[in-house]
C-alpha cells in the first residue's frame, strides 16, 4: 500500500511536471512568436533594401562618372541636350522614335 501511494504521488508529480513544461512551452510561444515572425520580416525588408542601395550606389558612381565627362567633352553636352531634354538645333526637325 505504501508503494501505491509512492507510485501515485510520483505520478501526479509526473503529470504536474509535463503539465506545467507544457503550459511553459504555449506561454514562450504566445509571448516570442509574434516577435520572432516580424524580425524575420524586418531581416528580409532589410536584406532588400540593402541590395537596392547597392544597386542605387552603382547609378551615382555612373552619374559622378558621367559628370565628370561633361566638363571635359562639349559634344557629351550636346548628346545630353538632345537624348534627355529633346532639345533641336535651329532650322531642325527632331523625330522621336520610341525603343
Amino acid at each position: 500500500m505504501a508503494e501505491k501511494r509512492l507510485n501515485t504521488k510520483r505520478v501526479k508529480r509526473t503529470k504536474f511536471f509535463v503539465f506545467s513544461l507544457g503550459f511553459l512551452v504555449a506561454v514562450v510561444t504566445v509571448v516570442y512568436f509574434p516577435n520572432y515572425a516580424k524580425l524575420r520580416q524586418l531581416k528580409l525588408e532589410n536584406k532588400r533594401l540593402l541590395s537596392e542601395t547597392e544597386a542605387l550606389e552603382k547609378e551615382i558612381a555612373d552619374y559622378q562618372k558621367k559628370i565628370g565627362k561633361v566638363g571635359k567633352d562639349s559634344h557629351l553636352y550636346e548628346e545630353i541636350a538632345r537624348d534627355s531634354l529633346g532639345v533641336a538645333r535651329d532650322n531642325e526637325i527632331v523625330i522621336d522614335i520610341k525603343r
